[in-house]
This record gives structure tokens, sequence and C-alpha cells, in this order.
């Protein structure tokens, strides 16, 4: 065999074809294992204590609405920090059609579907791209600040003390969102990975005009959690800043994971870990269970809302 061939690097489709089955035997292995661990304690239900309550799993839906509109502000914001604008309704459509690439394992699909509708409405690819990676970069870093600030409650409450591990990633997110070499490095990521120069002129005013509306949304979608919870199980009140914390930390190490589509079995582990010190443990993985149909028809649901307002505008358009 020629010493070429040899010394050759396997193939990049090869590659991702087996991180591919890695993680679907990974998620695979975490379903069964909370599907088992369900079984052996169903009878450790208080049955008694559970009634689905409307009012608040409606209520739970109008905060995610709320998490919402500041996610599409706040990709507004991060347009507007590289010079582009973009109306509310296609920002809409541009963050809700590309949800369903979370699905897929990788990010890479994400920045995909977000770059091949932002193009349709008329927006580089350069700046698309630049616009996600900014965009997960401050919604990471939004997360893990919203669950920093409830380490006190949670650790109080009995949850292991290696949490204080998960605060590793924060201080390298703030440096990438804050360095002042942060169009440097998107410069350099444009040309190597989009293949094409890119002038970048960045307004950090909305950049942290960004961040903060992250931080809100993070903090609406945690007070929606427990809401969640609290339609089907009676939690106190006073739970409600560990709640917060408890979503967006597991949020954060599912999408950490990169090998997990929308950090599938993941993050559902995570959350009847933390669960468990507030509930019987096969509540907690019910309500984990719960949680990602919760979210994914709202997705969908948000999704459909704004291909309906893209189609009416196209419609008005050929009208005129």
């Amino acid at each position: 065999m020629p010493l070429e061939e040899a010394c050759k690097m396997p193939d990049i489709n090869v590659w991702r074809k087996y991180t591919k089955y890695a993680g679907i035997l990974f998620v695979a292995a975490i379903i069964f294992y909370l599907g088992f661990k369900l079984y052996r304690s169903w009878n450790e239900i208080p049955f008694q204590q559970i009634q689905f309550n409307y009012y608040w799993a409606f209520i739970s839906f109008l905060g995610l609405a709320a998490s919402f509109v500041c996610t599409i502000i706040g990709w507004q914001r991060i347009l507007s920090s590289l010079n582009q604008r973009i109306s509310f309704k296609k920002s809409w459509w541009v963050v809700t059609g590309s949800y369903l690439a979370k699905y897929i394992p990788g990010h890479v699909w994400v920045i995909g579907g977000r770059m091949y509708l932002c193009k349709k409405e008329g927006i580089s690819e350069k700046i698309s791209g630049t616009g996600v990676i900014l965009e997960m970069t401050a919604v990471l870093l939004a997360v893990l600040v919203v669950f920093i600030m409830s380490f006190p409650c949670l650790v109080s409450h009995g949850l292991p003390g290696w949490i204080w591990y998960l605060i590793i990633p924060v201080p390298f997110a703030a440096v990438l969102f804050f360095s002042p070499a942060l169009p440097k490095i998107l410069k350099w990521t444009a040309d190597k990975v989009l293949k094409k120069e890119l002038r970048l002129e960045m307004r950090k005013r909305d950049l942290l005009e960004s961040l903060g509306l992250f931080i809100l949304s993070s903090i609406f979608q945690g007070i929606s959690f427990f809401l969640l919870i609290k339609s089907v199980f009676p939690l106190s009140f006073a739970y409600i800043p560990d709640i917060i914390g408890i979503f967006n930390g597991s949020w954060a190490i599912g999408f950490l994971s990169f090998i997990a589509p929308a950090g599938l079995g993941i993050r559902e582990g995570v959350l009847s870990l933390f669960l468990s010190h507030y509930m019987p443990l096969p509540v907690a993985i019910i309500i984990a269970a719960l949680t990602r149909l919760w979210m994914t028809v709202f997705e969908v649901t948000m999704a459909l809302v704004g291909l309906k307002f893209m189609n009416r505008g196209k419609k008005r358009h050929e009208k005129e």
C-alpha cells in the first residue's frame, strides 16, 4: 500500500456517519434507561396529587409566547448590529422556519436553514451566517447567566455541588461575545467556512440589547416551565427560581451535546435528575418527556403561523 494512502486522513463523510450512529445509540440508551427507571418506580407516583390544570397549562403557553417575542426581537437586534434590517414578520418566519433543523444532529443544520431563509429575504449568507453564530453565543451566554443566578437556591435545596462546574463555559462565551477581537474571529470563520471575504462592522449596543432580550427570554421560558409543572403536579411557588435554573441548565447541557439532535434524551435525562430533588423520580421523568412535547407543539405552531404570515404577504405583493 502506498505511503500516501496509508497516511490519508479518514473521509469526513465517514466520520460524520459514525458520529451520527454514536449519537443515535447514546440517545437510545438514555431513553431506554429513563423508560426502565419509570417502569421500576411506577408505584411511587402519587396519583392522588396529580391533576391536570388547564389554566396553568394555558398560561405556560402565554409565557412561551412572551419568550418567543423576545427571541424574534433579539434576532432583529443581532442583524441590526451587522447593519442589516429585517421586519418583525420576516424575522418571525426566518427564526421559526429553521426550528425544525434543530432536530437534526449538529448545529450546522440550524445555521444552514437560517442562512437559506435569510437569503430568500435578501440577506447575504455571510451576514446571516455570522448572525447565527452571534445568536448562538448570546443565547448560550444568556442561558448560563440565568442558570448561575439560581445556583444558591439549587444547592440549598439539595442539588449536588458539582453543578458549579457548569460555570466553566461562561467565561469563554463572554470573552467571545465581548472581545474586541470578535470581528476578526468572525471574519476568519467566514473566510474558512463560507469561503467568502467578510467586511464586518458591528454595533456593540445592538449586541448588548440582544443579550438582554435573550436573558429575558430565558427567564420567561423558565417561568413557563414552572407553570407547566404546576399544571400537573402541586409544586410550591417558592421553587420558581430553582425551576428557572433547572430548565436553563438542562437546555445548556443539551445544546453543548453536539451528537444529540436538539439535545434529545440528554436534556430529558438532566431534567429528570434535577427535578427528582423536588418530586418523585417517575413524576420527574414524565414531566421531562412532557416538556419535549410541550416545546415541540409550540415551535411547530409558531412556524405554521409564520408561514401563514409569509404566504399572506406574498399574495398581497402579487395583487399589487
